[in-house]
């Protein structure tokens, strides 16, 4: 019996190394801006509050005072206007193509109106000295302000990292808008 077991921990043991992990996340909320998200742990977190902006990068890929999707590919970033609203389709599509350097949609719709805060989604891809990306994101605009967050990766990564952007922007919460 003892042949048996150690050799079913044998052959076992290098297959218990290869099961597919998640990516670990940690969360991020803002003091003064109030809202919150996931990001994938060990990432560097560049503030610029003055500016109501904050990116989320791989460590060691942006110099300090640097701006963050200008330099790499993949980023989360999330940014605060001061826009009254909530905005109409046309300024929420205008607003989220103007903010990065953008040059593709696949993808704008509104998906949710909830008590005076709209939520659009978009798909775009966009190039910075990093690199080609793919993106998906969220505008969420309420009777004061709005958020973008936007999750980006290299083009030649997307179709794995499309996942992890998406369980990203679930986590978002915008707070006070």
């Amino acid at each position: 019996m003892r042949p048996l077991l150690w050799g079913l921990l044998l052959l076992l043991a290098p297959l218990a190394g290869c099961a597919p992990r998640g990516p670990a996340y940690e969360t991020f909320t803002h003091p003064q801006l109030g809202f919150s998200v996931a990001y994938p742990r060990g990432w560097a977190v560049v503030e610029r509050p003055e500016e109501g902006r904050v990116w989320f990068v791989p460590p060691g890929l942006v110099d300090a005072g640097a701006v963050p999707h200008l330099e790499t590919a993949s980023f989360l970033a999330v940014f605060t206007l001061d826009v009254p609203g909530p905005v109409s389709d046309d300024e929420a599509r205008r607003l989220g193509l103007s903010l990065l350097p953008i040059h593709g949609v696949s993808g704008f719709r509104r998906f949710r109106n909830d008590d005076g805060v709209t939520w659009h989604r978009f798909e775009v891809t966009g190039a910075s000295r990093g690199g080609e990306w793919a993106s998906v994101g969220l505008l969420v605009s309420g009777r004061e302000r709005l958020r973008y967050v936007v999750c980006a990766r290299p083009l030649g990564e997307w179709r794995q990292a499309q996942k992890s952007c998406d369980e990203i922007l679930r986590t978002f919460r915008p707070g006070a808008l």
